[in-house]
């Protein structure tokens, strides 16, 4: 389904940072929100996962509720916690397993992910200590076990090489080729 903005703001503490905005995001869309620092961009996914409330307004997501994945910014993921790789990865399989399932018996599914963003043989390395570019290889993955219909990506591409850069974006190029809907913030 669609995912309509109504008289959409949202802030912080009261403090507006996206003001009234109206809009569609049509299934199968590919679209970049783009514009400077401040500029209200990460507000606005987060709103649409549902991590901020709406202050003024409404989204609508019919049917998208458990459908939507999220990519942060790197630079909010606390990389000291002592996690390894598969565990981070194994993070994407929450919601379908609830918080008392194992990821074990998903070992292979996780594995294939992390060969299918160039990390095979990464999963016992520390979250702290893969590169910038390692790191957001590793949230992708995360991503890819996931599967949801609607991903939405904060600044996918920054502080990483350009060699990453290329190959995340064929994958979201694949995603979208399969009828996924992406909306990433970039600043370039």
């Amino acid at each position: 389904g669609a995912i309509t903005l109504h008289g959409l703001t949202l802030g912080y503490d009261r403090h507006p940072a996206v003001h009234h905005l109206d809009g569609v995001i049509p299934p199968g869309a590919l679209l970049a929100l783009v514009g400077p620092n401040g500029a209200g961009k990460s507000t606005l996914l987060k709103g649409i996962v549902g991590e901020i409330p709406c202050l003024e307004g409404r989204i609508a997501r019919p049917g998208l509720e458990d459908a939507i994945a999220y990519l942060p910014q790197a630079a909010e993921i606390d990389r000291s916690f002592p996690l390894s790789v598969l565990d981070l990865v194994a993070m994407g399989l929450w919601r379908r397993l609830g918080p008392w399932q194992s990821a074990r018996r998903h070992r292979a599914t996780l594995l294939d992910a992390l060969a299918a963003v160039g990390l095979a043989g990464f999963e016992a390395r520390l979250i702290g200590t893969l590169s910038g570019g390692q790191f957001q290889r590793a949230l992708f993955a995360r991503l890819i076990v996931q599967d949801a219909r609607v991903l939405l990506l904060d600044e996918p591409f920054t502080g990483v090489d350009g060699r990453t850069t290329a190959d995340l974006l064929a994958l979201v190029r694949a995603w979208h080729g399969q009828g996924r809907t992406i909306v990433a913030a970039l600043h370039d």
